[in-house]
């Protein structure tokens, strides 16, 4: 089975021989991880969070935005590393570093993986290269300094990012989505996906706070020392709060926005909250009070995704469907359909272009206009988000040959 619609709490809390026996491979794992709550071996090696793209969306703010130009037209796909990515996260980019997780979709087989990106050799064959088995779902790393924090369907975890060994693990929190990838803000590594939030000290896993949002799954983004976190009774009254990050103080609470699940963008004065089947929400950082909201036009069961690059907010549906937004107003800036299937791919901005990919083609847009550039075929259709570094940009994909894919100039 796929273990990665399902944490330890969710297993724990199905009820029934039925329901233990068919979920008998995650249960057994996770009531052996309850003998210990955090299994510490040393201090994480934590640093700055600096690179290319060193998390999901690349900070979080969940901006998605960088100033770099990622590959121009005359870019070439290759696959750096093969391996089975039916279910993959993110790359995360760091120095001459790329680490990411994928699984088989079936909980057979996955990793997390390292890639020297930079060495003479094959990214997967250098002496800096290496894998952590784990089948089952997760998040994409994130990376400070020689740290890397994740997030899974059964534990929240730091290894030692230039070996993969492992500095410490808690049996507590864990949610094993691509987008959930644990947050760092105010000196606290801060982790959510299924209720409590939870605020640790990074080096150590130790716990220093806990939050109840409720019976939400929730996403999170953090900025300026605050946490933002989806919130509510259940899924039908939800909302988001904002949180003081090295305390787990709540700031404000509103429960009254329609349920959500993909990830929350942060700019420079507004919270951009995705609504299931509806609209982009603009909420005022200081208290949560709606600015304006747009929309673009989204399938029966979709949701917008946003990036956001200074003065715009970009969005886009899983049908190909993409639209720019003024950031402080709301007022649509353009517009573009495209004939394709971008799946729940949130958007990415590299310098002035906006790359977009569909099962089968990497599209380049202009940033400002919404004038489509150039589009390349793929060798595999993206299962993870897209990742920029320079004038390269990285996925993971499946297909005929599947694996973890570079286009560059």
């Amino acid at each position: 089975m796929s273990s990665n619609m399902h944490t330890r709490r969710a297993v724990l809390a199905a009820g029934g021989a039925t329901a233990l026996a068919s979920l008998s491979g995650c249960v057994a794992r996770a009531i052996g991880a309850l003998d210990v709550e955090r299994n510490y071996r040393r201090d994480a090696p934590v640093g700055d969070v600096t690179g290319a793209w060193p998390t999901y969306q690349r900070d979080f703010a969940n901006t998605g935005h960088t100033t770099d130009s990622g590959p121009s037209a005359d870019a070439s796909v290759e696959r750096i590393a093969s391996g089975n990515a039916a279910l993959a996260t993110s790359v995360a980019l760091a120095g001459g570093r790329g680490v990411l997780g994928y699984s088989d979709g079936d909980g057979e087989d996955g990793v997390y993986r390292a890639l020297d990106l930079d060495s003479e050799a094959a990214p997967a064959d250098s002496d800096d290269a290496w894998t952590v088995d784990y089948a089952y779902g997760k998040s994409t790393p994130t990376l400070a300094g020689d740290a890397m924090f994740v997030s899974t369907a059964e534990f929240v975890a730091a290894y030692d990012a230039r070996t993969g060994e492992r500095c410490w693990r808690t049996s507590e929190g864990g949610y094993g989505t691509s987008a959930n990838a644990p947050i760092l803000a105010a000196g606290t590594l801060v982790d959510g996906g299924s209720a409590p939030v939870f605020g640790r000290d990074p080096a150590t896993g130790e716990e220093r706070w806990t939050y109840d949002p409720g019976e939400v799954s929730t996403v999170l983004a953090a900025g300026e020392g605050v946490v933002y976190t989806t919130v509510g009774a259940d899924h039908e009254q939800t909302g988001v709060a904002a949180l003081d990050a090295a305390t787990g103080e709540e700031r404000w609470r509103r429960e009254d926005l329609p349920q959500t699940g993909v990830p929350l963008a942060i700019g420079d004065s507004h919270l951009y909250y995705n609504a299931h089947r509806g609209n982009v929400f603009a909420l005022a950082l200081e208290d949560g009070s709606t600015q304006w909201r747009a929309s673009v036009p989204l399938p029966e069961n979709g949701s917008p995704q946003t990036a956001v690059a200074g003065d715009t907010v970009h969005v886009q549906s899983s049908r190909g469907s993409l639209a720019a937004f003024d950031a402080a107003d709301g007022a649509t800036k353009w517009t573009l359909s495209l004939d394709a299937d971008t799946f729940a791919r949130p958007p990415v901005v590299a310098g002035d272009t906006r790359f977009v990919a569909s099962d089968d083609r990497l599209y380049a847009v202009s940033a400002a206009s919404g004038d489509e550039l150039w589009v390349t075929a793929l060798d595999a259709r993206p299962t993870g988000g897209l990742s920029v570094r320079g004038s390269e940009l990285y996925f993971a994909g499946t297909g005929r040959n599947p694996g973890v894919f570079r286009v560059a100039d």
